[in-house]
């Protein structure tokens, strides 16, 4: 419901489609944390399970969204950048209102307090990158505790800021002991890295009703481990490596503007995935999919970042 940010939010008649659709088809509705503890204890997810999160507290969840999924007596979880809440902007909710969507099942998680870019920067020391990614952390649990008693005693979930994070980000969130979600496309599952879980956007950009239902009926590939884990380019073109349990059959990856990428089988059981050309800067990402029996998708993404070369 915010027209001036097609890119990161949804229009009304979009999501009430979206929201139809998942009903009329009998879908499960989860928490972020419900799926998590699931994945975590390997419990049983039903099929058609999916999960709703948003990225900032808007005030625009609290007067168009939280209706809608109150109505249908369905969870979503809210990623709260703390600083614009406590300071009172009107384009934000409020910690009143956020309490009184707890109340109706909504959950609230970590989205750091200021929304500044978690990954090192170039003049950063270790000691003060690591400090301040622990404190932007800290501050914002700390005021979701106090307002919100949210995730005093149960998991702690974070979402980096703008999706992006390093491998050494990455171990510093696990040594917090957060369970992380990230912006790269896919569904998951139980050989899911809990530092960067994959999520679909349902931006107005991506958020037509044909797109949805291949979305949230994709299946996650099964990857059982992939590196480099890290999204920084330190080759260029980057390989990507997956690594499966049983041979696979009709995989195709592509970049972001839906060319296909080399594909190299090293072993029966090891793909290598590259560009034919360097990726260009900010960002690229590489998504494979592979056609299912009933006529669905599974789905792996990886997004890289590119540092713009500097003399």
């Amino acid at each position: 419901g915010e027209d001036k940010l097609p890119s990161t939010s949804i229009r009304l008649d979009q999501f009430d489609a979206q929201l139809d659709y998942l009903a009329d088809n009998h879908f499960h509705v989860w928490s972020l944390s419900k799926l998590v503890a699931a994945l975590k204890n390997h419990t049983p997810i039903p099929e058609k399970t999916v999960v709703l999160t948003v990225d900032d507290a808007w005030k625009s969840v609290y007067t168009a969204a939280y209706p809608r999924m109150k109505a249908r007596g369905w969870p979503m979880t809210i990623f709260v950048n703390t600083s614009p809440v406590d300071k009172g902007y009107k384009s934000n909710m409020t910690w009143d209102q956020m309490r009184e969507m707890q109340q109706h099942g909504m959950e609230f998680a970590n989205h750091t307090k200021t929304h500044d870019f978690l990954i090192q920067t170039g003049n950063e020391s270790l000691t003060a990158w690591h400090k301040r990614v622990e404190d932007d952390i800290n501050a914002a649990q700390a005021r979701l505790k106090k307002e919100l008693g949210t995730n005093s005693n149960d998991m702690k979930l974070l979402s980096y800021p703008y999706g992006e994070f390093s491998e050494g980000l990455a171990q510093q969130v696990k040594q917090m002991g957060y369970t992380a979600v990230a912006q790269n496309s896919g569904a998951v599952g139980y050989d899911s890295n809990m530092l960067a879980l994959m999520r679909f956007p349902m931006s107005e950009t991506y958020g037509d009703i044909k797109s949805f239902k291949v979305k949230v009926n994709t299946q996650v590939l099964p990857v059982k481990h992939y590196e480099p884990f890290d999204p920084e380019v330190k080759q260029n073109p980057p390989r990507l490596t997956l690594h499966f349990a049983t041979p696979q059959k009709g995989i195709q990856c592509f970049n972001h503007k839906g060319e296909p990428l080399q594909l190299r089988w090293e072993t029966p059981l090891t793909l290598v995935v590259q560009d034919k050309e360097k990726l260009s800067p900010p960002r690229d990402r590489y998504a494979c999919t592979q056609p299912t029996a009933d006529g669905k998708w599974r789905w792996f993404s990886h997004s890289w970042i590119i540092q713009e070369k500097r003399d």
